[in-house]
């Protein structure tokens, strides 16, 4: 539990941190958004039985498109609806809203979503939205209540708390970490610089292996 709940922390804590990047450049959110933005994905994670490994880029590829985070939740929120109801996955179905969004509706078409593409041409990203949200409404809670879909909501609340048990851990050992970074590392590549470097290095040695023979 302790060995697989780092390894999740770590790999969370830099999924967070690319997100956390992409929403400072492109939609110019403070960290109380992200903070905010880390507790949705969370709940909604928890809610859906959607991984935060699949909503996270989603969220970023939408915020990209949009340059809102608002208009990225918002078209989030839809696009679980619709993965859920067209077997679809998150990724291709954000791929496609995030298209639109930039204002190219070809993918939305290809999805097989109830959207023609004659029709697509006639409609705003709004007209888009609305109509996605009325024809696929409530499907990700419906999937979330059968039976596969609550073992998924159970399975992602075990990985969360691998992931706090993960993250106790690392806290408690990135001061050694920051240590060696800054202090060891450097003095290893001094003491490497000051013999010559790597073929100094090998020469030492050998110097050492010759003389113990």
């Amino acid at each position: 539990l302790a060995i697989d709940g780092v390894k999740s922390a770590i790999a969370d804590a830099a999924a967070q941190e690319k997100l956390a990047l992409t929403l400072k450049n492109v939609t110019g959110a403070t960290e109380a958004q992200i903070g905010a933005t880390e507790d949705y994905i969370t709940k909604t994670s928890l809610a859906f039985g959607v991984t935060d490994d699949e909503l996270r880029p989603s969220i970023e590829r939408l915020a990209r498109a949009t340059g809102d985070l608002e208009k990225a939740q918002k078209l989030q929120t839809v696009a679980i609806d619709v993965a859920a109801g067209s077997g679809k996955s998150l990724e291709a179905v954000t791929n496609a809203m995030a298209k639109a969004a930039e204002g190219n509706t070809g993918a939305l078409a290809k999805l097989g979503i109830g959207l023609s593409a004659a029709q697509l041409k006639t409609m705003s990203l709004d007209d888009i939205t609305a109509k996605l949200a009325d024809t696929f409404a409530n499907q990700a809670s419906t999937k979330a209540d059968t039976f596969q879909g609550k073992m998924a909501r159970l399975q992602i609340a075990f990985d969360e708390a691998k992931e706090t048990v993960g993250s106790y851990i690392l806290d408690a050992i990135t001061p050694m970490v920051d240590l060696i970074v800054k202090r060891v590392i450097p003095a290893v590549q001094t003491f490497v610089d000051a013999i010559g470097g790597k073929e100094g290095l090998n020469n030492t040695f050998s110097t050492y292996i010759d003389a113990a023979k």
